[in-house]
Formats: structure tokens, C-alpha cells, sequence
């Protein structure tokens, strides 16, 4: 990959700001600047979901095949509060 990233763009921010900005680079597994190049290029990198996350999806595989409607609704319920709600504004 030829990489002869030279230039640079400098932009004034609030620490508040900074910060915010900082979280979503981290919650992508972005370094700030790749973040705010993706960004400025007109791409919405993607957020890593949490490893609580792949966890249930692990269940859910697990009870996939095993058509018991009732432990693949209490996977769904325990999703939804671990990885959906919390994170859910209002």
C-alpha cells in the first residue's frame, strides 16, 4: 500500500470535543486520525459491537437447531438488554 501521507489538516476542537471524538475513533478500533480521515472522506466507520455481543449470538446458535421457541426468546431478552438497551437514548 503506498503510504506517503504527508499533508496535514489541522482543526481547532473543544477538550469536550476532543474527547467525543476520541470515544467514537476507540468504540470503531480506530486511531483518531484514521477515524477523522474516514470521516472527512465521507465514510462512517462501523462501531465494534461488544464482546458481550458475540457471546449471544453464540447462544443463539447454540438453540438455533434446537426449536425451543423459549430459550431462543430469553437469548433475544438477554441481547436486547445487554447490547441494545443500554446504549439506547430516551
Amino acid at each position: 500500500m503506498n503510504d506517503n501521507k504527508t499533508a496535514r489538516i489541522a482543526l481547532r476542537v473543544t477538550p469536550a470535543e476532543k474527547e467525543r471524538v476520541l470515544r467514537f475513533a476507540k468504540r470503531c478500533g480506530l486511531e483518531l486520525s484514521e477515524y477523522a480521515r474516514q470521516r472527512c472522506l465521507g465514510y462512517e466507520p462501523r462501531a465494534i459491537p461488544p464482546d458481550a455481543f458475540y457471546e449471544l449470538c453464540d447462544k443463539l446458535d447454540a438453540v438455533r437447531n434446537a426449536d425451543n421457541g423459549a430459550a431462543v426468546l430469553e437469548v433475544l431478552d438477554a441481547l436486547r438488554e445487554t447490547v441494545i438497551s443500554p446504549g439506547r437514548d430516551g
